[in-house]
């Protein structure tokens, strides 16, 4: 029974569609042809008139931007609503309409017409939209240029950027104007080799240092000449590495101490600058000297760190390369007196207790220690007669802080004990003779 059923559906397959598909066409034709009374619903705009009513310089209306466009239903027959567009419709708010000013915020009736339709054909998602009035707010704006993530050629800098104008003034809402915290203009330099003139975009920020969006900008802001076009002279600086640090210190360590040795992170520094700034730089033996103000080991008994900013150190057409942070660390070795530092090879310090499938390695390739005794006697140390032993008893896998012990030759003292990192590995598989 079943596949006599299945062959009578089945029968004249191509017929039955083709039947179908007819059906609809004439569905379709005569829904045409009746031309049926339907709805259709359009987003559009909201023009406002008459905003000198509002507008007398001293005030300003603001709308906000969910009711900046409302939703427009026509009714009417489907053949003339085939030809309505967003375009064709014009919904207006006359501000000459406000009933009650003293309203905060005040309501404005909205008017909608669409040719070919009368107004009993139209009705609007809302029939009144709020506006804020408020005082005309005016302010002036220093112009701050930004490069944003865009950088110049290799072995340039940005050096000197100027804006043109580098001041505006913005007029609008006192809500919106009290907000701007800045006015930017961005440029793009990427790949400039020399000088050069670059169109600026116009960016605003709020005291959030979140941008004011286009529309805001555009439906209540106001510029005085109007909207400026920002032009920004490029000056490029060339880069110079190897620029080497002095460091001088003030006061005195503690009684029975000494200061031994000023290092600095990192010990030499890239910058910027034009011609004349180098040859300044060149004349100082290419070094940028850190004050003794700065540095201060008065009653020091242990060695400091301190982190010093370079930036208001350099001289005047210099600043320190993008690639380089703004400070530098300096580090003052402090010792007692009579006592001496020196530096041992990692590969000499011998290992106690360990695991025969392991291996030991190291963070660094020298480790110091510090050593008491006479002036005579320092002089004459031989650090082949030093032995450095850790214990690894115990130890597996992993990262490990140890003491190194220390053993010096008779007539000297270490002053502080030794630690170093270490890390213990898994030995490498020995590769068989012959074995792939």
């Amino acid at each position: 029974m079943k596949t006599n059923l299945l062959s009578k559906l089945t029968k004249n397959l191509a017929l039955k569609i083709i039947s179908v598909v007819i059906a609809i066409v004439i569905w379709y034709v005569v829904v045409d042809f009746n031309d049926p009374i339907e709805t259709e619903s359009y987003s559009v705009r909201i023009e406002v008139t008459n905003e000198s009513y509002i507008s007398n310089g001293k005030q300003i209306y603001r709308i906000a931007d969910e009711y900046k466009t409302v939703t427009v239903y026509i009714k009417g027959n489907r053949s003339k609503l085939k030809r309505v567009q967003s375009g064709n419709i014009k919904v207006t708010a006359d501000l000459t309409q406000i009933v009650d000013l003293e309203r905060d915020p005040v309501t404005v009736p909205l008017q909608a017409s669409c040719p070919g339709f009368s107004m009993s054909d139209i009705t609007l998602s809302r029939a009144t939209i709020p506006i804020v009035i408020e005082n005309v707010a005016s302010q002036e704006f220093p112009v701050t240029v930004t490069t944003g993530d865009t950088s110049p050629g290799k072995d340039y800098e940005v050096g000197v950027l100027t804006s043109n104008p580098d001041r505006v003034t913005i007029n609008g809402p006192e809500s919106i104007v009290n907000q701007i915290e800045s006015v930017v203009a961005k440029i793009d330099v990427t790949g400039m080799t020399q000088d050069g003139i670059k169109s600026a975009e116009l960016k605003l920020y709020d005291k959030n240092q979140v941008e004011i969006e286009e529309s805001t900008i555009k439906d209540h802001l106001t510029f005085d000449g109007g909207v400026p076009d920002i032009n920004v002279k490029v000056e490029l600086w060339k880069k110079r590495s190897g620029v080497k640090l002095s460091v001088a210190y003030s006061g005195t360590p503690a009684d029975g101490y000494q200061i031994t040795e000023i290092t600095t992170s990192p010990t030499e520094i890239t910058v910027a600058g034009d011609e004349n700034a180098f040859s300044i730089l060149a004349e100082q033996n290419n070094t940028i000297s850190i004050p003794a103000d700065r540095v201060s080991v008065e009653g020091a008994k242990a060695d400091l760190s301190m982190e010093v900013e370079l930036s208001d150190l350099l001289p005047a057409d210099l600043k320190l390369s993008s690639t380089m942070k703004d400070s530098v660390m300096v580090y003052v070795t402090v010792l007692p007196n009579g006592s001496r530092e020196f530096s041992l090879d990692v590969e000499d310090i011998r290992t106690e207790n360990l695991a025969s499938d392991l291996a030991v390695s190291y963070d660094q390739s020298e480790f110091k220690i510090r050593v008491k005794g006479s002036d005579s006697a320092l002089n004459m140390l031989d650090l082949s007669q030093v032995t450095a032993v850790i214990d690894l008893k115990g130890k597996s896998i992993g990262d490990y802080t140890v003491p190194v012990k220390i053993t010096l030759p008779a007539g000297y003292q270490l002053v502080d004990e030794v630690n170093i990192t270490i890390h213990l590995k898994e030995k490498p598989e020995v590769i068989k003779a012959g074995e792939q």
